[in-house]
């Protein structure tokens, strides 16, 4: 039988390990989602996460990639309020609608800060001052410490794996997640991930290349001064709408709402976050990296600090620091910043105890057409 002797073992683990290694950088390059040209798509889209399909992912980080790139559609980022799409003045659909200015919507509950840096760090070269971005902030997410849970990382960092890979503050990101809250279910789930991008890849050798026309332009829309919204009336229409739901409570939230989870609350008396101390740690750190990763492309985003409800809640005060701490970021990378949390209230903002209303929403898009689209 054929010896090798201890240096051919090292010699043969060498080039294996070299091998290894050359496979993973290429098949790092192979597996990332690539970007291009997609189909015109309507002037509102909303879309929760990047889809379940390597098709679905490639055409939505495309239009992802496209809108940054060309600032032709406004990209906003956010969580559970995006949802709303039965609402009149939902941004997807009131801008896109209403004003010609087209929307792509990204996000659902559990979407933080964390998440929209790895989804704009993927799209890192097609940032810059042409990219028009709104951030969506729930004071929900800084409760206690605050941070990116697992299954989100899951859902909306796996598929851009690759990309973040290779992007040193992207990979420090990653790295230091996994880290501190990864678990053997995140780690099977990342190889599950790019083990069925590799199978698709190869399935895709054998399939029709997916061909996309050109991308189209935003609408011209009306003439600019067609454009003028009396944003007064508007809001006495949006504050009449959610009135009419909310006629039979003491709370200023929708009937359907208070008759499910408030009927036997006191007045008052509900609690908005845990016994715990309210920290926010996790979340400002990832805010923070946000905040540079837009700053460091010069994208001039606005960031809008959603309100919880004062007439249910009686500790809103306990998220000040928490609040100056959001403001002062906003100032050090020259963000514009919405603090509604502030804000005087008014009945119709929220439709619940945190979820934006007719009246909410309008406002945020008048903040966003003033900045935006002058």
């Amino acid at each position: 039988m054929f010896k090798r002797t201890l240096r051919q073992h090292a010699l043969a683990a060498a080039l294996a390990l070299s091998a290894a290694a050359a496979a993973g950088w290429g098949a790092l390059h192979a597996l990332a989602l690539k970007t291009g040209p997609v189909p015109a798509a309507a002037p509102g889209v909303y879309i929760p996460n990047l889809g379940n399909t390597l098709q679905e992912q490639t055409r939505n980080l495309s239009r992802l990639g496209q809108a940054l790139r060309t600032g032709d559609r406004l990209v906003i980022l956010g969580s559970s309020e995006l949802t709303s799409n039965d609402l009149r003045f939902v941004p997807y659909r009131y801008l896109a609608d209403e004003l010609q200015m087209p929307v792509l919507a990204y996000g659902h509950s559990g979407f933080q800060s964390l998440g929209m840096q790895f989804v704009l760090a993927a799209l890192a070269d097609d940032l810059s001052p042409a990219s028009r971005v709104v951030v969506m902030l729930s004071p929900g997410w800084f409760d206690g410490d605050g941070g990116l849970g697992p299954d989100e990382f899951k859902e909306h960092a796996n598929p851009l794996l690759p990309r973040l890979l290779k992007q040193p503050e992207a990979r420090a990101e990653v790295m230091r997640w996994l880290n501190d809250k990864g678990d053997a279910s995140v780690m099977w789930s990342m190889a599950a991930e790019q083990a069925y991008v590799f199978r698709q890849r190869l399935v895709d050798l054998w399939t029709p290349a997916y061909a996309a026309p050109a991308p189209e332009p935003e609408r011209e829309g009306p003439p600019a001064a067609a454009r003028v919204v009396d944003w007064d009336a508007l809001a006495s229409q949006a504050q009449t709408a959610e009135q009419t739901l909310m006629s039979g409570n003491r709370y200023a939230v929708r009937d359907e709402f208070f008759n499910k989870y408030l009927r036997a609350i006191p007045e008052g008396g509900k609690t908005a976050y845990l016994p715990q101390p309210l920290t926010g740690r996790d979340e400002l750190r990832e805010l923070t990296a946000l905040m540079a990763l837009l700053r460091q492309h010069g994208v001039d985003a606005l960031f809008v600090l959603q309100p919880l409800h004062p007439l249910v809640f009686k500790d809103l005060d306990r998220f000040q620091p928490i609040q100056r701490h959001v403001a002062a970021l906003c100032q050090r990378y020259a963000m514009r910043c919405m603090d509604m949390y502030g804000a005087p209230f008014e009945v119709g903002t929220l439709r619940d105890v945190q979820h934006l209303g007719e009246l909410g929403w309008l406002r945020v898009n008048q903040k966003i057409a003033e900045i935006f689209r002058p």
